[in-house]
């Protein structure tokens, strides 16, 4: 769970190449086998005459497999180490070297591949931002390495609190994870959040000059049919404030049709705010 590889990312962005890379260097190690073959067979063929045997025949056949069969293993071997290393590497960009957990470009494919989910009417998805509350203070207080010791633990509880087999946690950058919660009504989405709010909260760091205590704040919200990345993150964002002015260490719910009634709301009062301007002047 601590990878959050629960979007199979790397299948996505890399094992369809892979896979295309292997096909394309079986077909050329097998034409090449078959050339092989024709051309050794005919050059025993001619050298054996007519008196030729086919003892003789079986040995270059032999022959041609034997070295169609070392080339395929180097050029297959070649290429399986060329996969790994561009896995690896691959990996590696879409990796928070503190926390473990995928980061914020990993974070934009998978949320992508749900948003591509819910345009189709598939599983539906939402989408956590989770803010730890007053961080500033626990690196002012008590130092960045004590800072980054919590984030640290702050992750591995966030991903033990959700499931490791269906959901997905990430880490967007500073204080800030995000989560993406699979087959999520609102209740369960709630339900999810909760039980990451709690999981932080319950957190004791122990560093060598204290013991840290942190709590979370977390917005929600449901990834609807028209979404994209910014777009969701912006509700999410709408609804993570809405817990911070609340008293944080809570969880505060946006629906998309809430957000929508919300802006035109706002573009309402600006238009009457930009009428009364328009008659004084």
């Amino acid at each position: 769970m601590l990878s959050g590889w629960s979007f199979q990312m790397f299948g996505k962005l890399a094992h369809v190449r892979s896979r295309r890379d292997v096909v394309l260097a079986s077909l050329v190690i097998t034409a090449v086998s078959v050339v092989l073959s024709v051309v050794l067979t005919a050059l025993a063929t001619a050298t054996l005459g007519t008196n030729g045997n086919i003892a003789s025949l079986w040995v270059a056949a032999e022959v041609a497999a034997v070295i169609a069969f070392a080339l395929s293993y180097g050029v297959v071997d070649s290429i399986r180490r060329i996969v790994k290393g561009k896995l690896w590497i691959e990996r590696l960009a879409m990796t928070d070297d503190l926390t473990g957990l995928p980061n914020r470009r990993a974070f934009v494919v998978a949320a992508e591949d749900a948003i591509a989910g819910a345009d189709a009417g598939e599983t539906p998805y939402a989408l956590l931002i989770v803010d730890l509350d007053h961080f500033k203070r626990v690196n002012d207080l008590h130092g960045h390495r004590a800072g980054d010791q919590a984030l640290h633990e702050a992750a591995q509880a966030l991903a033990r609190s959700l499931r490791a087999d269906m959901d997905w946690v990430g880490r967007l950058g500073g204080e800030e994870f995000v989560a993406l919660i699979v087959a999520a009504d609102e209740e369960m989405a709630r339900c999810a959040a909760e039980s990451a709010r709690a999981a932080i909260e319950a957190l004791r760091v122990e560093t060598s000059s204290a013991e840290i205590a942190v709590t979370a704040s977390i917005g929600v919200t449901p990834l609807v049919a028209g979404d994209n990345v910014a777009s969701a993150l912006q509700r999410a964002d709408e609804a993570l404030y809405a817990a911070k002015r609340a008293g944080r260490n809570q969880v505060s719910w946006r629906s998309a049709q809430e957000n929508a009634s919300l802006l035109e709301d706002v573009r309402s009062r600006r238009r009457g705010k930009d009428e009364r301007w328009r008659r004084l002047a």
